[in-house]
């Protein structure tokens, strides 16, 4: 399959599966709930680990809505993105450096004081602050995402802890990762090409947010299968002469 036609599919695929609707409609119901907003991304975020995991079984049919299975697991799933986005925190406590607590408190005396007043405390700092949160960044997403795919080809969650081998993961399959990421960014511009057209109908501003949030989840999940299914065909890889098992390493 060519990259545009596997591009196309992980547009087309949910409509595939003859009980789309059936399975799909509880996720839009609960995103647009502005009291579930919170819920509604830790239930999107399970929902994707389990199409993830039915693509690495051979299958593009919709996984069964399974409120509790999917909460439980997309909690976990955050919890774990936000340790990685409180690592760099540490880091800039170490150095003496503001952290994200610090931003909370710069950009309330930018708004009362002005920029002029906050530029005078330590504007470098803080071009420190974000260089380290922006190179952190680049190298914890695709670690993140390696441990993530482990934790659905083994079910293990321990496995997104282990970021030296989740990193060494990437490496190892940084070609099959580029093409991930690449299919994200232009899946993301579609949706927000979508979202464009939904803003000049006037009408669809209101269903902008529900829309963008599932239609994210939905079609990055197909990406990160195809990505996963890819990983599990190559379980066992060669490393200077030796066998080594991506479930182990």
């Amino acid at each position: 399959m060519s990259f545009m036609d596997d591009f196309r599919a992980g547009i087309r695929y949910p409509f595939a599966d003859s009980e789309w609707l059936r399975k799909l409609w509880p996720l839009p119901l609960i995103a647009a709930i502005p009291i579930l907003g919170v819920v509604s991304l830790l239930i999107l975020k399970g929902w994707r680990f389990q199409m993830v995991k039915q693509m690495v079984g051979g299958s593009t049919e919709l996984p069964e809505f399974d409120l509790w299975v999917m909460l439980k697991r997309g909690a976990l799933l955050w919890v774990v993105m936000i340790a990685h986005i409180f690592i760099p925190g540490v880091l800039c406590a170490i150095l003496g450096l503001g952290g994200p607590l610090s931003l909370i408190a710069d950009l309330y005396q930018i708004i009362d004081e002005g920029f002029s007043s906050w530029a005078k405390s330590a504007p470098t700092d803080w071009a420190l602050t974000i260089f380290i949160y922006v190179m952190w960044g680049v190298i914890s997403f695709p670690v993140y995402q390696s441990g993530m795919i482990r934790y659905a080809l083994t079910g293990n969650w321990k496995s997104m802890l282990n970021a030296p081998a989740n990193f060494l993961v990437f490496l190892r399959f940084s070609h099959w990762f580029a093409k991930f990421y690449v299919s994200w960014l232009l899946l993301s511009l579609v949706i927000l090409a979508v979202d464009s057209v939904l803003v000049f109908t006037g009408v669809g501003v209101l269903v902008i947010p529900t829309f963008t949030v599932c239609a994210y989840y939905v079609t990055s999940a197909y990406e990160l299968g195809h990505l996963a299914k890819r990983l599990h065909s190559s379980e066992v890889v060669v490393n200077e002469g030796r066998p080594i098992d991506i479930g182990q390493v």
